[in-house]
């Protein structure tokens, strides 16, 4: 088995650069390392948890005496005529500029969206009103216990924010997307374009995990309106703000805490809950000890 690193931080290796020292950590490289990692974890009882990218996560400060398993090493590629393979731990928008350096379209909304194919996979990504499991064609994924399984798209069951394999358990490793033959000079316009849109809203210059708490499209309900609507922008608990520049992001301001952040998670949770009965569904996953 692969071995792991030992005492390590996990701030350095999360979007919001918040959370504590892991008693281990594991950097598997390829779909084998990762099964037979998953097997060996589950085998001894050693608890643990898996990052890609380390967005849409809170690492709690605490020491944690368990596995990290930091899948960004499986990143490799392949660029065919009609798809894009990769490896989960290849960065989402380097999949975009995949894209254009092979003139092919179709992957552009994954430009500088943060994080791991994998991770985008996982949370069923979306941009510029394309989900990423539009462009799914095939899931190769692990299971401690059912081994490798190769799911087709039409088999999977996903919607906003989930796919159900993930809560099943099973690990992305693999993923394949469609793309098509396209204009250079179109695709890297429009990459231009979502940069643009993200530099001029300000998404990367604070530390974050991106939205707090989901949408619920069936009501119509955005949550950053409906947070911006009750006057939370600029509330802040220690170090962690709900950002000036959009109310469903919060941000470490340069000093916060995860305990910060957490806390303040939960008191929008409770104004929002107080003053129009509305329960917020959380977006961001929690992982370690607070």
């Amino acid at each position: 088995m692969i071995q792991p690193e030992k005492e390590v931080s996990i701030a350095p290796f999360t979007y919001y650069k918040i959370g504590g020292v892991a008693s281990e950590v594991y950097f598997p490289e390829n779909t084998a390392e990762m099964l037979e990692l998953l097997q060996k974890l589950t085998s001894r009882g050693t608890k643990y948890f898996i990052l890609g990218g380390g967005t849409n996560v809170l690492v709690g400060d605490g020491y944690w005496d368990g596995a990290v398993i930091i899948t960004t090493r499986i990143n490799h590629f392949a660029a065919r005529n009609d798809q894009l393979i990769c490896g989960s731990g290849l960065e989402s928008s380097r999949a975009a500029e995949i894209g254009l350096e092979h003139a092919m379209s179709g992957l552009e909304f994954l430009y500088k969206l943060p994080g791991s194919i994998g991770g985008a996979l996982a949370g069923n990504a979306r941009f510029d009103n394309k989900n990423i499991t539009d462009a799914l064609i095939s899931v190769f994924a692990v299971h401690s216990k059912h081994g490798m399984k190769r799911f087709m798209a039409s088999d999977l069951d996903f919607s906003y924010k989930h796919l159900m394999i993930v809560h099943e358990g099973w690990i992305i490793c693999e993923l394949s997307l469609a793309w098509e033959e396209g204009d250079v000079d179109v695709i890297g316009k429009r990459m231009n374009e979502i940069e643009q849109f993200r530099n001029v809203n300000h998404h990367f210059d604070f530390p974050s995990c991106g939205c707090v708490f989901k949408n619920d499209y069936k009501n119509n309900i955005q949550a950053g309106w409906l947070i911006d609507s009750l006057g939370l922008k600029g509330m802040k608990i220690g170090g962690a703000e709900v950002a000036p520049f959009h109310a469903n992001f919060i941000i470490n301001t340069g000093n916060a805490t995860a305990r910060d952040v957490q806390n303040l998670i939960g008191q929008i949770e409770q104004i929002v809950l107080e003053k129009t009965g509305i329960t917020l569904e959380r977006e961001i996953r929690l992982y370690g000890n607070f």
